[in-house]
């Protein structure tokens, strides 16, 4: 594949999307997986592909040369799981110079350029560059990068190709919100419906805590750069019509802001919880992560946005994203990450896109943005002995 071949690039965003990687599909995730690995390989250059394994989820990391550095300078980080989606959306076309397809926008797209780039500069830059694939991005990340650092693991600044930038936004995202998914538990006593007196209602505890959820936690009509908190499921005991439910559960999804004390962790949550309603019992976290957040004057981060505007004519902003990225894992060992994705509309939607020229501009930023950081000024101090 010739890195300027913008056609044959595309061509791989289309066969990749074809592959039905979501997480009810394992052999579907290990063929992208595999997808990218052989594409690296291809380049005929001394990448190491360092494997791993976690839940059952594959993820890899490549870099030059035998030996993984204890620090990378730059890694650049993408996913290949998807949403599930309808079959037709498996057949990425290009229609009206957009690209449809499930996973085009988030983020298979932004993946293969991820991995062109890393191909062309891995043997030209003067320090350590990265790239990390992983196919449980969807499914909290823990089994893919997250793993990857407790495996040590580790770089000075992470370009995650998260969506996330609508087509007429020039943007690059340097915070995200911490989130928390987790499940909401009430138990009760079974009766006859027909007799409630007799029994003790836990779905109608669920009902009420709802209720006190969008008291404290309105519903958005718009961007907020508040906390927010949305209920996402609600289940119960219950094998017939005519019986009062012993044990219910409701499913939440916050989105909390830096500082929050309510969300500083999972005590001050479960503590948060009780006070809106002192029946409700947090019994599962699906995830619990702390916000992204990249200082705004970071070096490299200037670099990418510099690069950005370079390719694009226009001036970017950092802004905070409502959803997050892998990245929020590099913050907790105090690395330095931020989202970057080709631009796009519609993410886990049946029309989900990219334009042809988003992906212009992304493969072009990217290849900027490592042109500009072959400057030794960008080179970190601690790096230098490292990389010299």
């Amino acid at each position: 594949m010739q890195p300027s071949n913008e056609e044959a690039l595309l061509e791989a965003v289309k066969e990749l999307v074809a592959i039905e990687s979501t997480i009810d599909n394992p052999a579907g995730l290990r063929r992208a997986y595999e997808y990218m690995r052989e594409m690296v390989l291809a380049s005929g250059k001394s990448i190491t592909i360092e494997e791993f394994e976690s839940g059952g989820k594959p993820s890899f990391l490549a870099y030059l040369g035998p030996d993984r550095p204890k620090q990378f300078h730059i890694i650049l980080n993408g996913h290949v799981d998807v949403v599930p989606g309808k079959p037709g959306q498996y057949n990425a076309v290009i229609k009206d110079d957009k690209l449809y397809g499930r996973g085009v926008y988030d983020m298979k797209a932004a993946a293969i350029v991820l991995a062109e780039v890393f191909c062309e500069y891995v043997d030209t830059v003067p320090y350590a560059l990265g790239l990390q694939i992983v196919t449980d991005e969807e499914n909290a990340g823990r089994d893919g990068t997250l793993h990857q650092i407790t495996q040590g693991t580790r770089a000075n600044f992470v370009v995650c190709g998260e969506c996330g930038r609508a087509t007429n936004a020039y943007e690059i995202a340097n915070e995200a919100k911490g989130i928390v998914i987790a499940e909401i538990s009430f138990s009760g006593s079974s009766a006859h419906a027909a007799y409630p007196w007799k029994g003790d209602n836990a779905v109608a505890k669920a009902a009420n805590f709802i209720q006190a959820v969008h008291a404290e936690y309105p519903i958005p009509t718009e961007e907020s750069d508040r906390t927010t908190m949305t209920v996402t499921s609600i289940t119960a005991n219950s094998d017939a019509h005519n019986k009062i439910s012993d044990a219910a559960s409701v499913g939440v999804d916050a989105r909390f802001v830096a500082g929050d004390p309510n969300f500083a962790g999972p005590a001050d949550f479960a503590a948060h919880i009780q006070t809106l309603d002192p029946n409700a019992v947090v019994t599962r976290y699906f995830d619990f992560s702390s916000p992204l957040y990249t200082n705004p004057h970071d070096p490299l981060l200037l670099e990418l946005k510099a690069a950005a505007e370079s390719v694009e004519g226009m001036p970017f902003t950092l802004v905070r994203r409502h959803a997050t990225s892998d990245g929020r894992f590099y913050g907790d060992v105090g690395n330095q990450a931020c989202e970057f994705g080709i631009a796009g509309e519609h993410q886990h939607g049946d029309d989900e896109y990219i334009t042809i020229e988003a992906f212009r501009n992304y493969l072009g930023t990217m290849r900027a943005f490592l042109d500009r950081t072959r400057t030794p000024g960008v080179i970190l101090e601690r790096d230098v002995a490292r990389v010299s």
